[in-house]
């Protein structure tokens, strides 16, 4: 039963194995599913879409603005909008300033007589154009998500979790299975399809959970202003990709695994 239990997958795309304590034995090396990262793929390939569709030149019109005027404010609210709403979705404004530098360096640069006198010496004249630029910062996106999600190792071993990412810095978190007190299993719609879930740890001291807030309120008054409203904190699983397996393939057999272990250990 134990040799069935705690059978080692041998898989040449595994992660290294990490360094394991005296007795300690190596269960299941995991990184994240291809699609773990989707949505992320999704931004960036939507911003290399932007710059191929503006390249093709288009003609658009907004009331009585030129069709190049007209272009140009398509082209920053292509690029803007989408930005700001990311940032609000994800609470995160980094995105924000993540897809707005890239537009005002490709809006930017092709006006630079020294930026293209240098792509001239290369013989890259043709990367001065500012939609070939927003293509290419899509495309390093794709390669850098995908870059990111190679970062993630997740190891279980007999007595431990061990989840950790970064080429240059890691991030690692260790949690005895002793200090797990819930499992969570997370499926998008693209998880059921293709078998690929968020695995997230909760302990008692909370981590591994986040806090959502919603808040409802209202105000009247001409002069004075007199209000009411309310609020409501609510804790959901949550945490950083090294916090907890993302994206793992087949989510409910690594669930099973590791409920296993936490039982053996109790």
């Amino acid at each position: 039963m134990r040799e069935g239990l705690f059978k080692r997958s041998t898989s040449k795309t595994e992660p290294v194995s990490p360094k394991l304590q005296k007795g300690e034995e190596l269960i299941r090396a995991l990184r994240p599913h291809p699609l773990a990262f989707y949505r992320l793929y999704a931004i960036w390939i939507y911003i290399a879409l932007v710059g191929a569709y503006f390249a093709t030149g288009p003609r658009t019109e907004i009331m009585e603005m030129s069709s190049e005027n007209s272009a140009l404010i398509l082209w920053w609210l292509s690029v803007l909008v989408p930005a700001v709403l990311i940032a609000l979705f994800r609470i995160n404004w980094r995105w924000l300033f993540a897809l707005a530098i890239p537009a005002l360096l490709a809006f930017y640069l092709p006006g630079r007589p020294e930026y293209t006198a240098f792509l001239d010496g290369l013989g890259l004249l043709w990367f001065a154009d500012q939609n070939v630029i927003l293509m290419a910062f899509g495309i390093f996106g794709i390669f850098g998500t995908e870059g990111h999600r190679r970062s993630h190792r997740y190891y279980i071993t007999n007595w431990r979790l061990i989840m950790e990412s970064g080429h240059l810095g890691v991030h690692r978190r260790t949690l005895l299975y002793k200090n797990i007190n819930d499992l969570v299993v997370e499926q998008s719609f693209p998880g059921k399809i293709f078998n690929f879930g968020t695995i997230i740890p909760i302990t008692a001291s909370g981590l591994g959970l986040g806090d959502d807030f919603s808040m409802a309120g209202a105000a009247v008054g001409n002069r004075v202003m007199v209000g009411a409203g309310g609020g409501k904190t609510v804790s959901t699983p949550r945490g950083r990709s090294h916090h907890l397996l993302e994206g793992v393939a087949r989510p409910e057999e690594v669930h099973d695994l590791i409920i296993s272990l936490m039982h053996a250990q109790g």
